[in-house]
């Protein structure tokens, strides 16, 4: 396997939506069509292998579960749990590595794809893109307590997006140490006149296309009602819907242009609800979004071909994806809109049996209340939002997977990434029944439930079932 290969997929990847998006905007889905893929480990003629974590409230794992314990379900419906095996690789406080207990029989016919002895499979993969110098320092540290902590069998390997260095996993550990020395942020402030946080960006864009749509429905409206043709001028935040005197820039705004996010922007940076302010800060908004969507389709489908030559990994792979965030919409018609790429990558994560936890720097909060950051006193938007914003890609493609997302408030992530290696110390290998509607090598919604009180499930959200060999 060559993670160099990556880089120019990255390239491709990124100029092809950047055409597309001038060109038209077709959506960013249609750029990242999932191939057909099987899973790593081997599925027998009668059981399938499901890999799943059951940890506490605290990350550590819950021995001692038996098949009945477990609930699964393929594409909705209920499947029975033949075997449940409980196989660790290292102690619980990750000083010592352990073999696994025995080398599991889901069926008859089938092995899955365990060794053992075998160490954990990790990749430190960091978003540089999205954390500043500074936040890197922070992220490096974090990164060498984590390679330290390892055992002599586990294999580390590095990866950077959108460039940077990479290494293979191997259990060369002070190798990828070395590399992950050479990691610097490379965040740049958007620059532009408004102040624009990204949940403001997202509610912006959004009205507008609401304000769109509404003005196509009106200009479809029999010619006596009145309305304006000119969609144009129905965008969120018009003048002529403020309600202000014509020539008074100062006059008194109504209420219903103050409770959009537009009209709220324009009080703030203009001092007035005004036409001409409007304008600017829609085109800036805009172009952010733009700039915004870019920079996350590069990413995530740099993760995306990550994933896929993970595949020729054997075993089960954890990426631990470092990041300060990749906002996108949470509403219709907003953007930056990237399609379903984050599902994709769930799906491809599932299809490699590779779990993804996502560290997030959650600092942007601080940056904002920085004095040299702002224009004026005014704090841009709700931080709450602006960091769901912000978590909601990570959020999705890392559950999809079978990890989490883990925020971190101060730091480069210690405490995060001791969890990640409480969770990866064991995990269940279960043998599931497929029924013959199952064998049809098409990927299927997987769920995975547990009755334990307390417990928390880490289990793949897709699973594709072989086609059932004639003879």
């Amino acid at each position: 396997m060559r993670l160099g290969r990556i880089a120019g997929r990255l390239r491709i990847g990124f100029w092809a939506v950047a055409a597309v998006a001038v060109g038209g905007g077709v959506a960013a889905s249609r750029l990242t069509a999932a191939p057909e893929q099987t899973p790593t480990f081997r599925a027998g003629v009668d059981l399938v292998a499901v890999d799943v974590q059951v940890v506490d409230k605290d990350g550590a794992p819950i021995p001692s579960l038996k098949p009945g314990d477990f609930d699964v379900s393929i594409a909705g419906k209920r499947r029975r749990v033949v075997s449940a095996d409980y196989l660790q690789s290292s102690s619980l406080d990750n000083t010592t590595v352990t073999p696994y207990d025995h080398r599991v029989r889901v069926s008859d016919t089938s092995q899955p794809d365990i060794t053992p002895g075998a160490g954990r499979t990790f990749v430190l993969a960091f978003d540089t893109d999205s954390f500043s110098v500074e936040e890197s320092r922070d992220v490096v540290a974090a990164a060498h307590a984590f390679i330290r902590r390892l055992g002599p069998d586990d294999l580390v390997g590095l990866y950077t997006f959108p460039v940077g260095p990479r290494h293979e996993p191997t259990v060369e550990h002070t190798e990828v140490a070395r590399e992950v020395d050479t990691i610097v942020g490379r965040s740049q402030t958007m620059v532009g006149d408004y102040n624009l946080s990204p949940s403001e960006i997202v509610d912006i864009t959004a009205e507008a296309a609401r304000d769109f749509t509404r003005g196509l429905d009106r200009s479809s409206a029999p010619a006596n009602t009145g309305t304006a043709t000119n969609a144009n001028a129905n965008t969120a935040g018009n003048a002529s819907a403020s309600g202000q005197a014509s020539g008074d820039g100062g006059s008194q705004p109504s209420s219903s242009a103050t409770d959009s996010t537009l009209g709220r922007v324009q009080m703030r940076e203009c001092g007035a609800i005004e036409s001409a302010c409007a304008d600017a800060i829609r085109a800036e908004a805009n172009s952010k979004a733009f700039y915004l969507e870019g920079r996350a389709i590069e990413g995530l489908n740099g993760l995306r071909a990550l994933i896929q030559l993970l595949g020729e990994q054997p075993g089960r792979k954890t990426v631990v994806v470092f990041s300060a965030g990749i906002p996108a919409t949470d509403r219709p018609g907003g953007r930056p809109d990237v399609g379903d790429v984050a599902k994709l990558l769930g799906q491809d994560a599932a299809a490699t049996n590779t779990t993804i936890y996502t560290v997030l720097l959650n600092t942007r909060g601080f940056q904002w209340m920085a004095s040299e950051s702002r224009k004026n006193d005014a704090i841009p938007t709700s931080l709450s939002r602006d960091n769901a914003v912000a978590s909601r890609l990570l959020e999705d493609f890392s559950g999809a997977s079978g990890g989490a997302l883990l925020r971190v408030l101060v730091g480069g992530g210690d405490v995060a990434l001791s969890r990640v290696l409480r969770e990866t110390s064991s995990h269940y290998l279960l043998g599931v029944e497929p029924a013959d509607v199952d064998r049809d090598g098409k990927l299927r919604e997987l769920r995975v439930r547990v009755s334990r009180s307390g417990a928390t499930i880490r289990a793949r959200s897709w699973v594709v079932v072989p086609k059932r060999k004639d003879g």
